[in-house]
């Protein structure tokens, strides 16, 4: 039965580059859940990201563990949720674009 869940994941990244989060993400991508949403917050040498996902809880729990042996990931963990909720501060950016 398909489920909703949250994945909240802490990346280092010391060299303030985008390659940490695309190691995750390739992860997620291989894994056989429908992504719906990722929020990303970036500071002086982490990264927060929540991954909105659907699907079997198997999935999910293997996608976390995949994460989990990456060598950037100081954390990752999930939990269900009623529906996908998007934070209202994203929600309101969402469809506008400069230019």
């Amino acid at each position: 039965m398909m489920n909703s869940y949250r994945i909240n994941l802490t990346l280092l990244n010391t060299d303030g580059g985008l390659d940490p989060l695309v190691r995750a993400l390739n992860i997620v991508r291989r894994g056989k859940v429908n992504v719906k949403a990722i929020t990303a917050s970036f500071n002086r040498d982490a990264i927060n990201v929540d991954i909105y996902v659907e699907g079997v809880e198997d999935e999910v729990n293997w996608v976390c563990n995949k994460l989990n042996k990456l060598y950037d990931v100081v954390k990752v963990s999930y939990t269900a949720t009623a529906s996908i909720s998007i934070p209202e501060a994203q929600v309101s950016l969402m469809g506008e674009r400069n230019g």
